[in-house]
């Protein structure tokens, strides 16, 4: 986004995901251009802030290019874009405020609309906000947070998203190539999913030489090595970046049961080490992009009477790695989570009580 600063020249206002964005954005540089203030907003984004007239969406653009993630390095794109879209949505009626005149009163009568319209983006929101003003108490610019609400930053669903039975996740498997719509490598990304827990983003990031075999007591196992992600950015191509969680980078060992559909799918890769196991188009060495899959997802779903998320195979897999016996730690180094918490996020009841109380004795 493009404009014209007081001084008549041509100055750029940043990228943004969507047209709505980009609009917004122009429309507060082209107000603080005519009431005077243009080299301060000029200020704020080069760190040196005031903080008697900060606004929340000032706070946060400052906050987004200094916050360093687990790894140290700069929050991603879609990181960012998410943060901006909740304070420009979600956050909006607070946005524009000085940070020093927002009352823990007009929080909490943004809040008790937002959580019963939306309590999952609320939840974010509010959370974000809480983050924003820590940030701002620990430099000083404001002397306390007005953030008091009790239980604001926990949200629990009142239903578990869906997860596919074993039975529907081996239905999915066996349809696929009796789909002529859908793409034969798709029963390998579905298998990967739901037997390896990779994320979609590292699934679409594989290559050749990420797939390694080891041979114990006799018999084959087919690893995976996991060391990055395809990174999604709106407005942007897809592009390779770091694991989600800074445990992400991990070697799975897959079930035995796909070393047939593992085998018969690197037949159809190119045999140069940095090909991509999952090309966008055959034979050109491109990502898939963000939404792609979907389509070819809902097929395959509905040939096992299952409606729910395709990142529902995850939860699947880490549901069915933990009943072997597997420890906290082991689910951890599996997902490739760094936090117990998200790590127990995944786990699922199975229906065996009866099976489990009949072992009590």
């Amino acid at each position: 986004m493009r404009f014209v600063d007081p001084n008549g020249l041509r100055a750029t206002g940043g990228t943004y995901s969507t047209k709505v964005l980009a609009e917004r954005a122009l429309s507060r540089i082209m107000g603080a251009i005519e009431t005077g203030t243009y080299e301060r907003q000029l200020a704020i984004v080069q760190g040196d802030i005031d903080p008697k007239t900060v606004t929340l969406s000032e706070l946060g653009r400052h906050w987004r290019d200094e916050r360093l993630n687990r790894q140290g390095q700069p929050l991603r794109e879609k990181t960012k874009q998410e943060y901006e879209r909740l304070l420009e949505s979600t956050l909006r009626p607070l946005a524009d405020k000085p940070i020093r005149s927002i009352t823990s009163g007009q929080i909490s009568n943004w809040w008790k609309p937002e959580q019963k319209r939306a309590p999952r983006q609320a939840n974010a929101a509010y959370k974000h906000l809480v983050t924003l003003y820590g940030y701002a108490v620990k430099k000083r610019w404001v002397t306390a947070t007005p953030c008091d609400l009790e239980g604001a930053t926990t949200y629990t669903p009142r239903k578990q998203p869906a997860v596919p039975t074993a039975d529907q996740v081996q239905i999915m498997l066996e349809s696929v190539p009796e789909l002529s719509t859908v793409p034969e490598s798709v029963q390998a990304v579905i298998a990967l999913a739901a037997w390896g827990g990779l994320r979609k983003g590292e699934l679409f990031a594989l290559e050749r030489q990420d797939i390694g075999t080891e041979t114990l007591d006799g018999e084959t196992w087919i690893t995976v090595n996991v060391s990055k992600a395809v990174e999604w950015v709106k407005g942007q191509q897809p592009k390779i970046g770091q694991t989600k969680s800074d445990k992400g980078n991990r070697s799975v060992v897959l079930p035995q049961r796909l070393n047939d559909i593992v085998t018969r799918h690197l037949k159809t890769v190119a045999i140069n080490p940095d090909a991509l196991l999952f090309p966008r188009k055959p034979g050109v060495n491109e990502y898939w992009l963000e939404y792609q899959l979907n389509p070819h997802w809902r097929k395959v779903r509905e040939q096992a009477g299952f409606t729910g998320r395709f990142h529902a195979l995850r939860a699947f897999a880490l549901t069915q790695y933990g009943i072997t016996g597997a420890t906290a730690i082991e689910l951890m180094a599996r997902g490739g989570h760094s936090d117990i918490r998200t790590a127990m996020k995944y786990q699922r009841t199975t229906g065996r009580e009866t099976d489990l109380v009949r072992n009590m004795g």
